[in-house]
C-alpha cells in the first residue's frame, strides 16, 4: 500500500468516527448534545460553518457556511447538492453548534421582503424549530 492510500485510509477513519462530517467529506448522523426547546433566536451562534445532517432515515451530515438574519438562520444549497435532494424529499435536518443538536426543518423562502440581502441567483432555506 503505498503512503497516499494510507494517508485516504486515514482521513476516511477520521471522517467515519466523528460523529458527522469531517471538513469536505460527508459524514451520517451527528453525535452530541440534543437540546429542547430549539431556540428562535440564533444571535448566540458564532461560528462560521454549521454541521447540518439530512435524511433522518439514514442520515447524512455536511459542514455548510449558514447565514444570520434578524435572529434566524438560513441557508443557501446549490443545485446538484445530494443534501439539497435530500432535504426536498424530507425537510427534517438536525444542526449542531459547539458539540450541541438541535431539531430543525428547513423552509424554502420565496417571499421578496425575507430574500432581500441573499443572492438571487441561490435557493434560500430558513431552518425553524420543528
Amino acid at each position: 500500500m503505498n503512503l497516499r492510500n494510507v494517508c485516504l485510509a486515514g482521513v476516511a477513519a477520521l471522517a467515519l468516527g466523528c460523529g458527522g462530517p469531517f471538513f469536505i467529506i460527508p459524514g451520517g448522523e451527528l453525535s452530541g448534545d440534543v437540546v429542547e426547546p430549539t431556540p428562535t433566536d440564533w444571535s448566540f451562534v458564532d461560528s462560521s460553518f454549521v454541521d447540518l445532517e439530512t435524511r433522518p432515515t439514514d442520515p447524512y451530515s455536511v459542514e455548510v457556511n449558514y447565514f444570520m438574519k434578524d435572529g434566524k438562520l438560513y441557508i443557501d444549497p446549490a443545485e446538484g447538492r445530494r443534501w439539497l435532494d435530500h432535504i426536498r424529499i424530507n425537510p427534517n435536518v438536525r444542526v449542531r453548534f459547539d458539540g450541541k443538536i438541535y431539531a430543525l426543518t428547513a423552509v424554502r423562502v420565496e417571499g421578496a421582503a425575507e430574500l432581500e440581502g441573499f443572492d438571487a441567483e441561490r435557493l434560500v432555506y430558513r431552518l425553524d424549530p420543528r
